[in-house]
């Protein structure tokens, strides 16, 4: 990720970066960027339904936080090929009912089939479970939050995470 970041920087290309794993590389993907007056959008998860739900989510974490008796849990599920387990988006949903919420949140993860990208995130007590799920029907809603991005991107410069092009995108 870093060479190709690189790369980008040093030829004036704006960059929209989705790869999962390359957080421990974010401060010095940010000096190369900087170094060189460049443009770049990541994002854990590139679908606009999905930078929904994680307000929706936070939301949520918010309102479960007011109460006793609740506990947070995250479940995803992807297709057999996928090779990292947490997803960077359920990695991003952890993070954010660390914010709100006390303690560590269980995740699950399951690898099989075809399945392009499903999150659930649960809130259970003993007397009932409150569900929130995103599903991806196809890789199509993927590739449109790019588009969006590397729209949004031309003309920048600086790091941006996608979430700051669905905070305009809302506000327009």
């Amino acid at each position: 990720v870093l060479k190709n970041i690189e790369a980008a920087v040093r030829a004036h290309v704006p960059l929209v970066e989705g790869t999962t794993g390359w957080k421990q590389n974010e401060s010095r993907a940010k000096q190369l960027v900087a170094a060189h007056n460049g443009a770049l959008v990541f994002g854990a998860n590139f679908s606009i339904g999905v930078n929904l739900f994680y307000r929706l989510v936070k939301e949520a974490a918010t309102l479960f936080a007011a109460v006793e008796g609740y506990d947070p849990f995250i479940e995803e599920a992807h297709h057999k090929r996928k090779k990292d387990a947490p997803s960077g988006t359920a990695i991003k949903l952890h993070d954010i009912l660390s914010e709100h919420l006390p303690g560590s949140t269980p995740t699950s993860s399951t690898r099989a089939g075809y399945i392009p990208g499903t999150h659930q995130v649960g809130f259970d007590s003993e007397p009932d479970q409150v569900l929130i799920t995103h599903t991806a029907r196809s890789r199509q809603g993927f590739a449109a939050g790019a588009l969006v991005a590397a729209h949004w991107i031309v003309g920048r410069t600086g790091v941006f995470e996608f979430g700051e092009v669905i905070d305009e995108l809302i506000a327009d």
